[in-house]
């Protein structure tokens, strides 16, 4: 079964805003959105891996780090999913943020 989980976002327009997910990039998964984000309101401003602290070890999950640009007042989403990029099978996980800019 995949995980579904739902959130709900309350960002301040023109402001920078970042989402951050757990992730093991040793298993080929990483996040990346599911679907663009409507212009109109953000924009994707970097998406990176950030690893453990040290001593990290060989296979040890960090976290992936996804920032968002808010562009004007409004309420959209982000869905993001945890996929092998080339792996046609399931994802492991999917996300979706409803995101109000204020």
């Amino acid at each position: 079964m995949v995980k579904t989980s739902t959130y709900t976002l309350q960002v301040q327009e023109g402001h920078l805003f970042t989402i951050t997910l757990v992730a093991n990039p040793s298993t080929g998964y990483q996040w990346d959105l599911s679907n663009p984000v409507d212009a109109r309101f953000l924009s994707l401003h970097a998406n990176h891996f950030v690893p453990p602290p040290s001593p990290a070890r060989i296979g040890q999950e960090g976290h992936q780090v996804m920032s968002f640009q808010a562009l004007r007042r409004g309420m959209t989403s982000i869905s993001v999913k945890y996929c092998r990029p080339w792996d046609s099978g399931e994802c492991g996980e999917f996300v979706f943020y409803v995101v109000t800019v204020v």
